[in-house]
């Protein structure tokens, strides 16, 4: 039986990885969380003004963190990583949006005086 003898701690993807990238990755969400959670609470806006901030916020977040963390670029090492995740995205929607639209009319089929 062979032996694969390579240290994982060489491996570019693991290479590439910082502490400072992670922490930044960190501050980043707790940051949006903090700004999101005082637009909800603090501010007296109109319920789309309000969805308006937090969908901003949690795409600001969710960007960064990709590139932070998963470092997700144009780069000819990442392009079929980023590749797979915009294929992803729009079938994550779909899902979300098939299930809201699946139990909306289910439940006026289903419920009492509907």
């Amino acid at each position: 039986m062979a032996h694969d003898h390579h240290n994982p701690l060489t491996h570019p993807e693991v290479r590439s990885a910082s502490s400072a990238m992670y922490i930044a990755a960190f501050v980043l969400g707790i940051v949006a969380m903090g700004v999101a959670c005082l637009v909800t609470v603090g501010f007296d806006m109109s319920q789309a003004d309000t969805l308006t901030w937090i969908t901003v916020l949690a795409v600001v977040a969710g960007l960064g963190q990709l590139f932070l963390l998963f470092k997700l670029d144009l780069s000819k090492a990442m392009i079929w990583h980023t590749v797979s995740l915009v294929l992803t995205v729009p079938l994550f929607f779909m899902a979300i949006g098939l299930t809201i639209w699946m139990f909306h009319h289910l439940a006026l089929r289903t419920m009492v005086g509907s």
